[in-house]
Formats: structure tokens, C-alpha cells, sequence
């Protein structure tokens, strides 16, 4: 038996009957058993076609693509995330859908901009993206909005999309999992996929479960292999069930079992971070290194940042140094503080590449071009750079269609030219398109801005990479890293599945952690559990006194997850006192 460098835990888990939950603890190499798994399947026969492995997010798909291409032909299996397979399934058989190829993808600034339209028209009360949010929600458990007036509204943003031959990110799943309700399109994605493995189990929504559920056939499927950790599901709010895993288990009899082992931190944060586990079993530490873990008070905001930079200027190493907090804005003390003292750094954003102007102008291009019927895509670049066409022609663009452009092309000969490039470049791959784009439009030669003129560059540079529209429009949806030197700022979201020698947890005060507006305490605990096990060698986790808010200061107090912090190192109850 092969044991493929792996521990005896993992071992077991790679070897244990299908189906299998394997519920992997933060630090415990549960990318490197899922690998294994797929390896352990290759070297046994099983050919690459057969075999979905399915992540959620592109760096993730992508990071294990590059491993696995160490000892197979990684291009030949389905390594995605589940939007990406289901745009395949639906490609293929589309007769289950009322899309037609090539369909369009809106992101969530294309769908924000429809809702703006219909609430502005209606004269609704409320924001746009309490509606989307709302609509988005449903859409998740594969249903309709309940209440009478979100209903109305989501029918008609059904409406606009079905009449622009285009769908969102939630309508992905919806046509996939519709498809695979069909005999045909059920049967074929079972036989071709026999053996599925999940990662990140634990984030799936119901839709989502359904989906992989649906390619699932017991008496075909021969591997079902679900990895993940209960305790940092923190998803909820894009509709993420960590019920998931138990309703999985139990249906379906699966394997219970978990990975402790921690290869990541000293035993120091490894004991603080075990006693705020939710689920499973407490983390075993197996690094060979010592470290520290510290709570701190400090007396504001300003002294929070001014206190830290202090201390980091005298430990150096920034690049393995990362400033951990509940709500973005904390980041910005931060920035004015490292800039006075010259600590390099860098905010680990979570606004996509691609959701920044220049990106949504070209790809707005692009989309435009492949499908004809996208009148929200047409509508962003007709006018950019302006062809005078106003505000007055768009909303008659968006009622009416191409039919509308027709008829008045002939008067404007600018608009005609340029429906006329958007028709040459249709069918082309993104690169070729784009560079045909630049070249006969007037768009880069419109740019003023170094650093829009640089986004363009950047753009044309990363175009060769993807073959199809649709798997641009994909790109664009999950969180990207900034690159860079220096100390990482990152809110605690975007921290899931990053790692450092040192790590300040900052901001743990009363109505910031857990927030204000969240009424899941449990998952802000597991939030803070994500945070802390961030870190490799050092902890610190603080709070600030007071606060100022228009001029007036106001008291803060610790949270009880700090307090619980400070019971946990210190063996007896926070005070407030330094």
C-alpha cells in the first residue's frame, strides 16, 4: 500500500471506502491528501477524464492544476470551480434551458445596474443590492423570492436577462442543476465523471450540494470524496450550509472522519485556537517551532496602528507579517500610519482585477461582441468614448435592441462603424478580439490616466490564458490578492487559506467582533477561528479603548471573544487595564 508521503491520518483517509467527509482542521495538508486521493486514482488506472475535482475559487482550481501537472495530464480533468463545470454542462445542453449560444454572464455590477433601472422605474422603496441580495438568496435554494415585493422585482430582472440572452452567476447553477434533471444530460455527466472529490465542502450552498448530488448515481459513482472544515465555514452570507456536511452523511452513509495534525502553528496558538472549536476534534500541533501568543488594549484607533507600526519596526520582516480585521475600514489607520514611518505594505483587496473600470469597459466589449442580444453590455461602450449617443438613444438601446441601432446607424456613421467591429471580432478567442478592439476602436487612445493606460496593458497580457468569453466572465468573480511586498492588511474574509509567521488580530471590540449587524454569533466565532489560525509563530490580538465618531469620542469595549482570548491566556478575566 502505497502511503504517498502522507500521515496516518491521511492515509486512512485515502484509503477508506467511498463515500467519504473528511472534516480537515486548519494546518493539516488537506490539499495535499485531496492530491494524493486524485494521484492514488491515476496510479490505480482510473483515466484523467473521469475524474471532477471540483474548488471554489480560480487561484485554487489553478494552484492545484499546477501540482497535479507534476504527474498527469492536468488539462485532460476537470479541475474547476462549480460555476465553470456547470457552464460546461449547460453548453452542452442547452435545448434544457431557453439560453441560446453564445449567452452572456452579468457579474454583479451588470446585475446591480439592471435592479438600479427597474427600482428607479417602479419608484421602489429600499437600495438596489437589498433586492439583489434578496433575489440572490432565493436563487440559492433553487426557489422564488416570498415576498410579494421582491417577487415583482425578480421577475422582471428575470425578464431583461432572458430578453439579453443572458444569465448570472446563480442562474449558472440553477440551468446546470435543470439539465441534470434531464435523463440524458443526468446520465452522461455520471458516466463521464465516476469519481468527484469537493473541497472546501463546508461553503457549498444548497443548489450548489444539489448539483454535485445530482452527478452522483451510486450504482456508477465510485468515488465521492468531500473535504473541508466545519469550523470555518463563514459563508453564510453568500448563502454557504455547513449543514451540508451532516445532511451528506447521514443520506449518503459516509466515512466521518478528520484530520488534527496542525503542520502550521507553534503550540502556543495552536492551545488558543482549540478553544474556540465548534466542531470535530481539537488540533494536534506537529510543527517543530515555538512561538507566542499576546493580548493587548490600546488606547484608540490611532494608537492601535501608531503602537504596532512601533513594534515592526523593530522586528522587520514584514512580507510574513499580516493586520487581521472584521470590517475594512480598520485598514485605513493602518495605511497612514505604515506611510509615515516607511513600513512597507499591501491591501490585500477583495475588489476583483477585472471590477475595475478599464476591465468592465473592454469585457463589456467583448460580451457585446460574442452575443448580439446583450443590450446591458452594448449600452456601457456605445458611447465610451462618446459617438453621440446620449442617454435618450440608450434607454431606447436597452427597449428596443440591435433593431433600434439599425435604424439609426445609417444617420450615424461612428455608431455604424462600431457595431461593425463588434460584428468582426464576434467567434474570435479574448486575445485576438481584444487586440483587434484596441487597435480599430478609439478606446485607448482616450486614456488619460498612467494607471488606466497600464490596466489595458495588463489586460492584453493576461488574455492569451483564456480560450472563450465565457471563461473571462468567470475570472472575474472570485476574490483576487493583490501582489506586492511589505506587510499584508486583510480583512478576515479574505485571510481563509492564507498563512504567516506573525499575525495582529486587531479590532476585537464589542460590536465590531462579532458585528453589530450580524445575527450569526457562531460563525463570527468561526470567523475568529480563521483569523487566528492564520499564524505560524506569533499572535496578537487587541482592542482599542474608545473611538472617535464625528468629532466625539466614544468608549469601546472588548468583545467577549477578546475577553475569552485573554481568560484563555492568561487564567483569569480582562479588566480593561493594561
Amino acid at each position: 500500500m502505497k502511503n504517498y508521503g502522507l500521515n496516518d491520518e491521511q492515509l486512512k483517509a485515502l484509503y477508506s471506502p467511498s463515500p467519504v467527509w473528511l472534516n480537515a482542521s486548519a494546518g493539516s495538508g488537506k490539499t495535499r491528501t485531496l492530491l494524493a486521493k486524485i494521484q492514488s486514482l491515476l496510479d490505480s488506472g482510473v483515466p484523467v477524464k473521469n475524474i471532477l475535482a471540483v474548488t471554489f475559487t480560480n487561484k485554487a482550481a489553478k494552484e492545484m492544476k499546477d501540482r497535479l501537472s507534476k504527474f498527469c495530464k492536468s488539462k485532460e480533468m476537470q479541475v474547476s470551480t462549480i460555476h465553470s463545470f456547470c457552464v460546461q454542462i449547460i453548453r452542452k445542453f442547452i435545448k434544457h434551458t431557453h439560453l441560446k449560444y453564445p449567452f452572456t454572464i452579468y457579474d454583479d455590477k451588470d446585475q446591480q445596474s439592471i435592479i438600479k433601472t427597474i427600482v428607479k422605474a417602479k419608484d421602489l422603496p429600499g437600495e438596489p443590492w437589498a433586492y439583489l441580495s434578496q433575489i440572490s438568496r432565493a436563487k440559492s435554494e433553487n426557489r422564488e423570492p416570498e415576498d410579494p415585493l421582491y417577487l415583482s422585482v425578480y421577475k422582471r430582472y428575470q425578464k431583461i436577462l432572458k430578453q439579453n440572452n443572458a444569465c448570472d452567476f446563480d442562474d449558472l447553477l440553477i440551468f446546470a442543476y435543470k439539465c441534470l434533471q434531464q435523463t440524458d444530460c443526468k446520465e452522461y455527466y455520471s458516466k463521464l465523471w465516476t469519481h468527484i472529490l469537493v473541497d472546501e465542502f463546508q461553503d457549498t450552498s444548497k443548489i450548489q450540494y444539489d448539483i454535485i448530488m445530482s452527478i452522483y448515481d451510486r450504482a456508477i459513482t465510485q468515488t465521492l470524496f468531500a473535504v473541508g472544515d466545519a469550523n470555518q465555514s463563514i459563508y453564510s452570507w453568500r448563502s454557504a450550509r455547513p449543514e451540508n456536511i451532516s445532511t451528506y452523511i447521514k443520506e449518503h452513509k459516509a466515512n466521518d472522519l478528520s484530520l488534527t495534525y496542525n503542520y502550521r502553528s507553534c503550540s502556543e496558538i495552536i492551545e488558543h485556537a482549540n478553544s474556540f472549536l465548534q466542531f470535530g476534534s481539537p488540533m494536534v500541533p506537529k510543527a517543530a517551532r515555538s512561538g507566542r501568543v499576546s493580548v493587548t488594549a490600546f488606547s484608540s484607533f490611532e494608537d492601535e496602528a501608531e503602537k504596532i507600526a512601533q513594534a515592526l519596526l523593530k522586528m522587520g520582516n514584514y512580507n510574513n507579517t499580516a493586520i487581521i480585521y472584521r470590517v475594512n475600514t480598520r485598514s485605513v489607520f493602518f495605511e497612514q500610519t505604515f506611510s509615515k514611518y516607511r513600513i512597507p505594505y499591501k491591501v490585500v483587496s477583495e475588489l476583483p482585477f477585472y471590477q475595475r473600470k478599464v476591465s468592465k469597459d473592454l469585457l463589456a466589449a467583448l460580451k457585446a461582441s460574442n452575443n448580439p442580444d446583450d443590450r446591458e453590455s452594448l449600452s456601457r461602450i456605445i458611447n465610451n468614448p462618446k459617438r453621440g449617443f446620449g442617454d435618450a438613444k440608450k434607454e431606447q438601446l436597452l427597449l428596443r435592441g440591435r433593431d433600434f441601432i439599425d435604424e439609426i446607424s445609417e444617420d450615424m456613421p461612428r455608431i455604424k462603424s462600431f457595431i461593425e467591429l463588434l460584428d468582426d471580432i464576434k467567434g474570435k478567442t479574448p486575445s485576438q478580439a481584444l487586440t483587434e478592439y484596441l487597435d480599430r476602436s478609439e478606446y485607448r487612445a482616450n486614456l488619460e490616466k498612467d494607471s488606466d493606460i497600464y490596466m489595458v496593458s495588463a489586460l492584453e497580457n493576461m488574455m492569451p490564458s483564456f480560450e472563450t468569453v465565457e471563461e473571462l466572465v468567470l475570472a472575474s468573480t472570485f476574490l483576487e490578492r493583490d501582489s506586492g511586498e511589505g506587510v499584508s492588511l486583510i480583512s478576515a474574509h479574505g485571510s481563509k487559506g492564507l498563512e504567516f509567521d506573525r499575525v495582529f488580530v486587531v479590532g476585537v471590540e464589542e460590536g465590531l467582533w462579532p458585528h453589530k449587524n450580524s445575527d450569526n454569533i457562531e460563525e463570527e466565532a468561526r470567523l475568529f477561528y480563521v483569523a487566528v489560525t492564520r499564524a505560524m509563530k506569533g499572535l496578537n490580538i487587541s482592542y482599542s479603548r474608545s473611538r472617535t465618531f464625528r468629532g466625539n469620542p466614544i468608549v469601546n469595549s472588548p468583545s467577549n471573544l477578546f475577553c475569552d482570548s485573554y481568560r484563555h491566556i492568561h487564567g483569569k478575566d480582562f479588566y480593561g487595564h493594561r
